[in-house]
C-alpha cells in the first residue's frame, strides 16, 4: 500500500513542481501543492522503512544470479535514500525562502554551515540545485526500476510483478481456471464411449 501511495505521491509532486517552474498559474498555491506532495513522500517512506524493520519481509527464491539479486536490492536501498534526501532537500530550500508559508518550516538552511567543515554558510541555490539533481536521478532510477521489473515478468517469467500488482495475478489465476475447464470438458468428450452417448442423445 505504501509503495503505491508514494508512487503517486511522487507523480504529483513532479506535476505541481513542473507547473510552479512552467505554468502560468499562481505560483505561491503550486509551490505549497508540490511541497505537501514531497512531505506525503517522505512520510511515507518512514512509515514502509519503519514497517520493514517489524514485519517479515518476503524473500527472494533461491537459484538466481547472485550478481543480480545484488545490484536490485542496491537499486532499493539507493531509492529509499533518494525518496528520503529528494523531499528534505526540497523542504529545506523552501523553508529557506520563504515562499510556501502554510508549509511547516525548517530551521534556516544557512546554519547548517555552522557545523560543517566548509567553514561557510550553505548557498539556497546550492541546495536548490542538488534538489533538482536528486529529482532527475531519482526519475532515472525509477523508470530502470519499472524496466526490470517488466523484464523480470516477461523474460524470466517470476512472480515480482504480480507481487507488486496483485491484479495480475488475479487475472491470471482467472484464465488459467478457464483454461483448464476447457480442457477437463474437451477430454470428457474424448473418453472412449463419449461419441456413442452422444449418438444416444440424438
Amino acid at each position: 500500500m505504501t509503495h503505491w501511495a508514494a508512487a503517486w505521491a511522487m507523480i504529483l509532486a513532479l506535476y505541481f513542481g513542473l507547473s510552479a517552474v512552467y505554468g502560468n498559474g499562481s505560483r505561491q498555491e503550486t509551490f505549497a501543492a508540490h511541497a505537501y506532495a514531497g512531505l506525503t513522500v517522505l512520510a511515507l517512506v518512514v512509515i514502509r522503512l519503519f514497517l520493514r524493520t517489524l514485519l517479515p519481509w518476503p524473500k527472494e527464491k533461491n537459484g538466481g544470479s547472485r550478481f543480480l539479486q545484488l545490484v536490485a536490492e542496491a537499486m532499493h536501498w539507493t531509492l529509499y535514500a533518494l525518496m528520503l534526501l529528494t523531499p528534505l532537500t526540497g523542504w529545506i530550500v523552501a523553508s529557506s525562502m520563504g515562499c510556501c508559508m502554510t508549509v511547516p518550516g525548517l530551521p534556516n538552511i544557512d546554519l547548517l554551515g555552522s557545523g560543517l567543515s566548509i567553514g561557510r554558510p550553505i548557498s539556497v541555490m546550492t541546495a536548490y540545485h542538488v534538489h533538482v539533481f536528486f529529482v532527475w536521478t531519482l526519475l532515472a532510477l525509477i523508470s530502470l526500476h519499472v524496466m526490470a521489473a517488466l523484464f523480470h515478468h516477461f523474460v524470466f517469467r517470476d512472480p515480482i510483478l504480480v507481487r507488486m500488482i496483485p491484479v495480475l495475478g488475479r487475472r491470471a489465476g482467472s484464465v488459467s481456471d478457464s483454461y483448464a475447464t476447457a480442457n477437463s470438458q474437451l477430454d470428457r468428450l474424448n473418453e472412449p464411449g463419449a461419441n456413442v452417448v452422444r449418438m444416444e442423445e440424438r
